[in-house]
């Protein structure tokens, strides 16, 4: 079997990493595995990392990926640490950088939740991670139209709001639409939807305008649209503007839908496609929203 073989140059550095780890995180590390051992756990373990790393780099460059990336069933670590120009031996990148890995160990070896790990207090981050998701939406639509009804502008002294946006995001309540919760955002006056989805969405948001049963997109501080909200009434049309009064439901394909387009990061791509479909959004100055 491979472990029965001589000791490679990847079983030697990592377990010099190991030696190093030991030494700071004291007797939390028992014993010294073989070589072979360490280092397939940390293949099989660095393997997601790749497998995403690869996926960002294509997605950046465009640069193809290796045919041999795509052929299931088989090891593709050496594969992608091509693709990636990454050595084989991942653990020469320790090598050549050895005091500021010293330095790294014994940052991470003090960290509080490290140790509580390392003391059998708290379980590893494990993978699959569960995928991110927007906020959950309450099968009835009188609950949000209640719940921004009590919504009043954080700046102007208990006053309602008169147009109360949800953040699909995170569920914040905002004052949209109005000067009084308008702030400056490198140097220019934005509403308090734009603001927000510097600090939620890295400049892209999802909003609910209640009173309107509206989904608003917004990216950056000059584009955005309006889209068909996730509730129906009893004859399947959605109501934006809540001009007919009819009780609305929530339709879980059409949030799914919404979701695909956040998962996918399409929103960008969502804004564009409806601005060249009607150029009056175009005209909108969304950065006051």
């Amino acid at each position: 079997m491979d472990q029965e073989n001589p000791a490679g140059e990847e079983e030697l550095a990592v377990l010099a990493l190991y030696k190093t780890l030991q030494q700071n995180a004291g007797s939390a590390l028992k014993g010294t595995p073989s070589g072979w051992h360490l280092w397939r756990n940390v293949r099989n373990g660095i393997m997601p990392f790749l497998k995403c790393s690869a996926l960002f780099f294509h997605y950046l460059n465009g640069v193809p990926a290796p045919p041999e990336i795509q052929v299931s069933g088989t090891s593709h670590f050496e594969h992608l640490c091509n693709y990636l120009s990454l050595p084989n031996n991942l653990i020469c990148l320790f090598q050549e950088n050895n005091e500021i890995t010293k330095l790294l160990i014994e940052s991470w070896c003090h960290n509080i939740e490290v140790k509580r790990f390392l003391e059998g207090e708290r379980d590893a981050m494990s993978y699959p991670r569960e995928s991110n998701k927007l906020i959950d939406l309450p099968e009835d639509y009188s609950s949000l139209i209640n719940q921004a009804s009590n919504f009043s502008c954080p700046k102007s002294g208990g006053d309602k709001s008169r147009a109360p946006t949800l953040c699909l995001v995170c569920g914040t309540l905002l004052c949209s639409q109005s000067y009084c919760c308008q702030t400056e955002l490198e140097g220019e006056d934005v509403g308090a939807c734009t603001a927000h989805t510097y600090s939620c969405g890295s400049g892209v948001g999802i909003f609910l305008r209640v009173r309107e049963c509206q989904v608003l997109f917004l990216a950056g501080k000059t584009k955005g649209c309006f889209y068909s909200p996730p509730y129906l009434d009893d004859y399947g049309e959605t109501d934006q503007g809540l001009r007919r009064g009819n009780p609305l439901h929530l339709c879980k394909e059409r949030f799914k839908k919404i979701q695909k387009l956040w998962h996918q990061h399409s929103i960008t791509e969502e804004i564009g496609h409806a601005q060249e479909a009607n150029q009056t959004l175009v005209g909108i100055d969304w950065q006051h929203l």
